[in-house]
This record gives C-alpha cells, sequence and structure tokens, in this order.
C-alpha cells in the first residue's frame, strides 16, 4: 500500500466511525417521546468534512507514533467505548 492509498484507506475509517456514530446518535433521538423531539437542537447533526479530516488526522497520528502514554489519553478521550487491550 503506498501512502496515498494509506491515507484515503485512514480517511474513509474516520469517515465510517463518524458516520456510524451519528447513525447511533439519530436512532437514539428517533427513539424519544414526540414531547421531547421539542428540543430538535439536540438531534445530531452529520459529520462535517472538516469533522472527518480531523478525525483522520488523529487516526493517523495514532498509528504512526503511539506510545502507551499517548495510547492512554487516546482511550480516556474516547470515554464510553469498550476497548479491550
Amino acid at each position: 500500500m503506498n501512502p496515498y492509498e494509506l491515507r484515503f484507506s485512514i480517511l474513509n475509517t474516520a469517515k465510517e466511525f463518524l458516520e456510524q456514530q451519528y447513525k447511533a446518535n439519530l436512532q437514539a433521538f428517533d427513539a424519544m417521546d414526540k414531547t421531547a423531539k421539542d428540543f430538535a437542537y439536540l438531534a445530531p447533526k452529520f459529520p462535517t468534512v472538516e469533522e472527518v479530516i480531523e478525525k483522520a488526522v488523529e487516526i493517523n497520528k495514532f498509528v504512526s507514533d503511539a506510545n502507551e502514554r499517548e495510547l492512554t489519553k487516546i482511550v480516556k478521550r474516547v470515554n464510553g467505548i469498550g476497548i479491550a487491550f
């Protein structure tokens, strides 16, 4: 895999992660009762290109030079997602 293919793969991974997160949030929002839906501003927003790029940079940083201390920081930031090492 050349560097361009690797970057494209990382970008796709970030996009898929954020889309799955959006879909899960949307399902939770749809499950709310009608009165709670009056708070439409709470509805999840589809990820922007900037958010996808930001997530890709984060993933690239992780796979490029993650050490144990950096890995611990990332796991703490991703609070709520089950990760087993």
